[in-house]
C-alpha cells in the first residue's frame, strides 16, 4: 500500500506510466474499460491531460473520481505529449471507427515503440484483436449528457420529452426489483426520511415489491409515523453504488420525478387548463379539428396536419405512421386517407425527432442514388451510406460517423485485410463462439433477395419493403405480392405467415433459440469447448415493444413462428427445455 501511494503523490513521465504494473499485457485497455465513465468525465474538466496518467490515478484511488480530480487539481499533471497527438490522429485514418480516447491511449502507449506499435496496427487490422468502437463512445457520451441533465440542470419541458405521463409510468411500472435498484432506492428512502429507521424503510419498501414511488407515497400519507430520536448517519456513503452515483436513467428518472414532483404536477396541470380553455374557445367559435386516423374530434388546428390532398391527421398519428414506415425502410411516407399523396417532409421534419428525420435523409439518398443506376457502386453492409469504387479496391470504407466500419467487398463482412476470405483462422474456443454469435446473427439480420441489403426491422407488420421497392415476408424471407394474401391476422392458417408479431419473438426467442439448438449440438459433440462459453452473456435482452398501441398483435403459434424464424423444425423448438423467454415463469416460494 506504501507503495502505491508514493506513486500516486509522484511526478510520472510518459516512460513511467507506460511501464506501469497494470498495464501489462493490454491492461490498460482493461482499465479503460472499467473506468470509461469517470475518464471521460475527467477529460470534460481536464482535456489535455495524458490519458495514461489519469487511467493509472483512477486506478490507484480504486476508481473514485471525486479524490483523483483533488488530487490532480494540487500537482503538475502530466500533458499528453505532441508526438502522441500526431500519432493519434494517423490511428484515427487507419481506424475510424475507434473509440476516440480509445486511440489517445494507444497514441501515447506506443509513442516510442515502432514495432509494438507495428505489431498491434497488425493485430487490429487482421481482426485479431478486438477494440473500443466510436459508436460505443458516442453512445456513453449521449448517456453521460441524460445522466447529467436529469442529476444537475433538471427542467420540466425535458423531463416531459423524455417521460410524457410520470405519474402512471412510475406508479405501475415494475422499475425496480430486489436485484436490480434496492440499494439504490434504500439510500435514497435513507437520506430522504433519516428520522426513521432502517427497518422500517426496508419494510415498506417490500410490501410495495420494491416499487419507490409507491413506497414514497405511502410514507407521506403516514398518519402516525415513529420517529427516531436522532438523525441516522449516512446509509449511502456505505453502499458501493446508490442514487448518488447511479448512472441509470430510468432510475435517476423516478429519483427526478420524485424530487421535483410537485413541480411537474402543477406544470402538467397548468398545461392542460390552458389546453381545455383553448378548446372551449375553438368549439364556441367551430375551429376544431378531427384526426382521420384515430378520430378524436378536439383538435386544435395546432395540434394537426395534412397531407396536399387536405386529409387532416394529429401529430401523434403522424409520428407513429412515420416511425412505422421507417422501420420498414420505407421512405415516401403516404396518407393515410384513401389517396396517394405523399407528407411533405418539411412538416415530417416539425414532428418527429432528429435520429428519425436523419434516418429518413439517409434512405431516401440511398434510393436515390441506386436508382441512378451508377456502375461500381457499393453499399456499406452495416448501413446505408454508398460509394462508387474502382473495381481494384477490396474494401468498403464507411464515411457514416454512425458506423465507420470497413467491409470486405466479396464476402460481406468486417475488413479481415490482408487476408483472403478463405485464410481467416480461429482457435476452437472463439470458432465455437463466432459460430453461435454468427448464428444469432443470421436469425436477426434479413437479407433482401434481389439488392443483397442487411436490415432489422424495428417496427411495423412484416410485410417488408426494402428501399430498392421490393416486398418479402420478414418472418419466412420469402418475396411476397403487394397485397397481404401471404399473410394471417385473427385466426392461425396454416401455410402462412403472422402479420404482426411482437418483435421479442422474431428476435430475441428466435435468436435464443438458435443459439440454445447449437450449444445443445456441442454439448453432445464437442463439451470441452464449451467450458469458457458463458451463453447469458452473449443472449439478447427482451425489449419493450414498440409497436402502435392501436394495432392488435397477429394470432399466433408462437413456437412455429420461432421455427419458421430460425429454419428449424417445430419439434426442435418444443424440445427447448432451458429457454428464457420461452419456459412460463414459476412463481418463486417466499420464506
Amino acid at each position: 500500500m506504501a507503495e502505491l501511494v508514493s506513486i500516486f503523490d509522484k511526478e510520472l513521465t510518459l516512460a513511467e506510466c507506460v511501464a506501469y504494473q497494470k498495464f501489462e499485457n493490454y491492461g490498460w485497455q482493461t482499465l479503460y474499460k472499467s473506468y470509461m465513465s469517470n475518464v471521460i468525465k475527467a477529460l470534460d474538466i481536464h482535456s489535455d491531460i495524458s490519458r495514461l496518467y489519469l487511467l493509472i490515478k483512477l486506478d490507484i484511488t480504486m476508481n473514485n473520481l471525486d479524490e483523483t480530480l483533488l488530487k490532480i487539481q494540487h500537482e503538475d499533471k502530466l500533458i499528453i505529449s505532441p508526438d502522441s497527438v500526431q500519432l493519434t490522429k494517423n490511428l484515427k485514418d487507419i481506424i475510424p471507427d475507434a473509440d476516440p480516447i480509445y486511440l489517445d491511449i494507444v497514441g501515447e502507449f506506443y509513442a516510442n515503440n515502432d514495432n509494438k506499435l507495428y505489431e498491434f496496427i497488425d493485430q487490429i487490422t487482421t481482426n485479431k484483436k478486438h477494440y473500443p468502437k466510436l459508436k460505443e463512445y458516442n453512445e456513453h457520451i449521449n448517456h453521460l449528457a441524460v445522466v447529467k441533465n436529469l442529476r444537475n440542470n433538471f427542467t420540466i419541458e425535458e423531463f416531459l420529452k423524455m417521460c410524457p405521463d410520470p405519474v402512471n409510468y412510475f406508479k405501475n411500472i415494475k422499475l425496480n426489483s430486489m436485484s436490480t435498484h434496492y440499494n439504490e432506492s434504500l439510500s435514497y428512502l435513507s437520506e430522504r426520511y433519516n428520522l426513521l429507521s432502517m427497518a422500517k424503510l426496508r419494510t415498506e419498501l417490500l410490501k410495495h415489491k420494491f416499487n419507490l414511488t409507491n413506497t414514497v407515497e405511502h410514507l407521506l400519507a403516514d398518519p402516525t409515523p415513529v420517529y427516531l430520536k436522532n438523525k441516522r448517519k449516512s446509509f449511502s456513503s456505505r453502499l458501493p453504488v446508490n442514487y448518488k452515483t447511479t448512472e441509470n436513467i430510468e432510475f435517476l428518472k423516478e429519483i427526478a420525478y420524485l424530487d421535483h414532483k410537485d413541480e411537474i404536477l402543477n406544470h402538467i396541470e397548468s398545461v392542460k387548463a390552458v389546453h381545455r380553455i383553448q378548446v372551449e374557445q375553438a368549439k364556441s367559435i367551430g375551429e376544431l379539428n378531427t384526426c382521420g386516423c384515430c378520430f378524436d374530434n378536439e383538435l386544435l388546428t395546432s395540434e394537426v396536419f395534412s397531407c396536399p390532398a387536405g386529409h387532416i391527421f394529429c401529430s401523434a398519428c403522424i409520428k407513429k405512421g412515420t416511425e412505422v414506415a421507417v422501420g420498414g425502410s420505407k421512405v415516401d411516407i403516404k396518407c393515410f386517407g384513401d389517396c396517394n399523396e405523399e407528407f411533405n417532409l418539411t412538416m415530417i421534419k416539425s414532428i418527429v425527432d432528429d435520429k428519425l428525420y436523419q434516418r429518413i435523409m439517409r434512405l431516401k439518398q440511398a434510393q436515390e442514388i441506386k436508382a441512378a443506376d451508377i456502375e461500381g457502386l457499393e453499399t456499406c453492409a452495416f448501413c446505408d451510406y454508398s460509394v462508387i469504387l474502382s473495381p481494384d479496391l477490396k474494401i468498403i470504407n464507411c464515411l457514416n460517423p454512425e458506423c465507420k466500419k470497413e467491409t470486405c467487398r466479396q464476402c460481406r463482412e468486417e475488413s479481415h485485410f490482408p487476408y483472403r476470405c478463405d485464410q481467416i483462422e480461429k482457435a476452437p474456443e472463439v470458432e465455437v463462439r463466432t459460430m453461435i454469435e454468427n448464428k444469432m446473427t443470421e436469425v436477426l439480420i434479413r437479407i433482401c433477395y434481389h439488392c443483397k441489403r442487411k436490415f432489422v426491422k424495428e417496427d411495423g407488420c412484416n410485410k417488408m419493403t426494402c428501399s430498392c421497392g421490393k416486398q418479402m415476408c420478414y418472418i419466412c424471407r420469402q418475396p411476397v405480392d403487394s397485397n397481404y394474401s401471404h399473410f394471417y391476422h385473427q385466426q392461425v392458417m396454416e401455410n402462412k405467415c403472422p402479420l404482426y408479431t411482437d418483435e421479442n419473438i422474431v428476435h430475441t426467442t428466435a435468436v435464443e433459440a438458435a443459439a440454445r439448438i447449437i450449444i445443445n449440438e456441442l454439448k453432445i459433440k464437442k463439451p470441452d469447448l464449451l467450458r469458457n462459453i458463458d451463453i447469458n452473456k452473449i443472449l439478447p435482452a427482451l425489449k419493450k415493444s414498440n409497436n402502435p398501441p392501436n394495432i392488435q398483435e397477429s394470432a399466433l403459434d408462437v413456437n412455429q413462428v420461432v421455427a419458421t424464424v430460425i429454419g428449424q423444425n417445430v419439434e426442435d423448438i418444443n424440445n427447448l427445455k432451458d429457454m428464457r423467454s420461452l419456459e412460463p415463469k414459476v412463481k418463486k416460494r417466499r420464506y
